[in-house]
């Protein structure tokens, strides 16, 4: 009964990301994601490619633009909050650890930024901070672009390639996956 569940869960999941809609969902997901929003675009661009009713280039442009463009709001949320909390930076004698973090993000800000972009780490933190120690706004944005657009070409064509197969698998081992995810789940709550 439960993988029968799973099973009707995982298909309504396919076919909502096979639908016109998914394209703006995944908009508004890429965007959001880059200020505020927990859930990864990879959430819906591997069901939308696995779907196959969407080219897998286009979407994946299409998470990579919207993503910058919400990185970039990102970045002037956090341009325009520095002055809000600087005042709270002197008043708790932080602000020579704030010019040294800043000092070592103008340094290494490149790499930083590059894995934010590409890995699963939070790259909302690294858009919001870039702009907090004045980060170079252009090379900020050409980093995302190159950073968010291999992870999502990336992801795309592994899910264009293998995508019928993974989904074939998922349905075979559904029930261990969701038992899997269930504890692991408890645990993190738990720790």
């Amino acid at each position: 009964m439960a993988l029968r569940v799973m099973n009707k869960y995982l298909e309504s999941i396919i076919n909502t990301c096979g639908s016109v809609k998914a394209i703006l969902y995944l908009r508004l997901l890429s965007f959001t994601e880059s200020i505020f929003f927990p859930i990864p675009t990879d959430a819906l661009l591997a069901p939308m490619v696995i779907s196959g009713k969407h080219n897998w280039i286009s979407i994946s442009i299409t998470a990579t633009i919207w993503s910058v463009l919400g990185g970039i709001v990102g970045y002037y949320l956090g341009y325009y909050l520095y002055d809000v909390i600087e005042p709270y930076i002197y008043n708790l004698g932080k602000y020579e650890q704030y010019l040294i973090a800043k000092n070592y993000f103008q340094t290494y800000g490149i790499v930083f930024l590059f894995i934010a972009a590409f890995t699963p780490i939070p790259y909302k933190v690294f858009t919001i901070s870039a702009g907090v120690l004045n980060y170079n706004i252009i090379l900020f944005i050409l980093i995302s672009v190159f950073g968010r657009g291999a992870r999502f070409f990336l992801v795309s064509l592994v899910c264009f390639k293998y995508g019928q197969y993974m989904l074939m698998v998922i349905n075979k081992y559904l029930l261990l996956i969701g038992t899997l995810i269930i504890i692991l789940f408890a645990i993190m709550l738990w720790i």
